[in-house]
């Protein structure tokens, strides 16, 4: 596709200068050049291009469990390690993957086509890749900085009060090139981008927040999406991707932990065999697939590709894939999302009574601020409840239409200095009075 990558450039970097990973130690570069010959669109890994080993390894130094945890009993530190990089390789192949059928149409061998087929991972840059209909027919994604303007399908922007304080989407527009002049573009694209493709601008805002919060990396990804796939000091491309891998959004575990089996399923899955270190529940996790495993090759996309490319993968590094039943979910007993537990902070409604600051509290439904109950998740991610809570709480008091909207301006008048107990006065006395207006 097009002319491929420049003859030179400053390649990935580290601004940070993080200490190089375990992973290092025995996933050469030799052996990811083997692995993905036709990433970057068929180009190959390079470092001017999104994929490449060096990016690869920076990405990875920015999340230390990642290949190099042995929580559970059943598998080595090395099988461990291997089955780790073997899960994330194998929903990359999926998302963005060349996933080229007509390999078993050539003439070739059932192993000669296996081999190629399941090296085809990191080859698309872009949702819908590698010409993206949400791109501009000139610029169909070719070249990353293709990814800087969509068409309207593109744009993936979820709105709502609570959405439009944390995570708002740009709303530049821009006209169209050429003789598309007369189509709109727009530079608040939030389609998906990257090897694990992240979409919609809550995620890419998650992403963000995680980047300038937690790791000191300062980039404003809602103003300017497409650096997900052009920035590579750091390379966002595959951080954004590691990133989703490697983080739970309640009441999903992050996929990392369910393959290391540092996740509590709850007790009927238990019952049911699904607990520890397995694979099955990743497909939930990524993509709501619980299909299992197609009998034919390649199969169909979805759950049985993930399958497929996870025992590939541990084929190659030697390592075992773990029980058949448990690469599916097809037979999971409760679904994460129907597991009790708590999942995010909300305006916690009881103390609007009391003369004290509005307070958030963990709730049983989701949101964009999670609670990570300790029963539930690791202790690196509990450990994040207080600045949460704060979060919530500081939400309130700065858009208050979070609460209700149409109370809005009362309550920032009155919460400068009165609590919340003439606040919720206040509202509920309005409330009853538009109430009987509405009658």
């Amino acid at each position: 596709y097009e002319t491929g990558p420049p003859s030179s450039c400053s390649g990935p970097s580290d601004p940070l200068g993080k200490a190089p990973s375990p992973i290092e130690e025995w996933l050469t570069k030799e052996t990811f050049e083997d692995l993905f010959p036709f990433s970057n669109l068929g180009w190959g890994p390079h470092p001017c291009f999104p994929y490449s080993y060096e990016s690869f390894i920076i990405a990875a130094r920015y999340f230390p469990q990642f290949g190099t945890e042995s929580p559970n009993q059943e598998y080595s530190p090395r099988e461990n390690s291997r089955r780790d990089l073997a899960a994330f390789f194998a929903h990359a192949v999926q998302e963005t993957g060349e996933n080229n059928a007509g390999l078993y149409l050539g003439g070739r061998s059932k192993k000669e086509a296996t081999d190629c087929f399941y090296r085809g991972g990191f080859y698309n840059w872009f949702e819908g890749g590698p010409t993206s209909s949400f791109l501009d027919p000139k610029s169909p994604g070719y070249s990353p900085e293709d990814g800087e303007e969509c068409m309207m399908g593109g744009r993936y922007c979820a709105e709502s009060a609570e959405l439009n304080h944390f995570f708002p989407c740009s709303k530049k527009e821009k006209e169209g090139k050429g003789k598309n002049k007369t189509t709109r573009m727009y530079t608040g694209c939030y389609f998906g981008r990257g090897a694990i493709q992240i979409s919609y601008n809550y995620n890419y805002g998650m992403f963000q927040d995680w980047l300038n919060e937690q790791v000191g990396i300062q980039v404003d990804l809602l103003s300017h999406p497409n650096l997900v796939i052009t920035k590579l000091d750091p390379p966002l491309a595959l951080m954004a991707s590691l990133w989703f891998y490697m983080t739970p959004q309640p009441p999903k575990p992050a996929m990392h932990d369910i393959v290391m089996g540092s996740w509590n399923s709850g007790e009927k899955n238990e019952e049911g065999g699904y607990k520890g270190p397995i694979f099955g529940p990743t497909s939930l996790i990524i993509n709501n697939e619980c299909n299992g495993e197609d009998e034919g090759n390649p199969g169909g996309p979805g759950e049985s590709r993930r399958i497929k490319a996870f025992k590939w993968f541990c084929e190659y590094f030697g390592v075992s894939a773990g029980e058949d039943r448990r690469l599916t979910c097809k037979d999971m007993p409760v679904t994460l999302d129907m597991i009790p537990q708590k999942m995010s902070y909300q305006p916690d409604w009881s103390t609007t009574w009391k003369n004290q600051s509005c307070e958030c509290a963990p709730a049983t439904y989701g949101g964009m601020i999670p609670y990570f109950d300790p029963s539930f998740y690791p202790l690196r991610f509990v450990q994040y409840n207080g600045d949460n809570k704060k979060k919530c709480e500081d939400s309130m008091y700065s858009n208050p239409s979070i609460m209700d909207s149409s109370f809005a301006p009362l309550f920032a008048y009155f919460s400068i200095g009165a609590g919340c107990i003439l606040v919720a006065a206040v509202m509920n006395r309005m409330r009853n009075k538009r109430n009987r207006l509405d009658e």
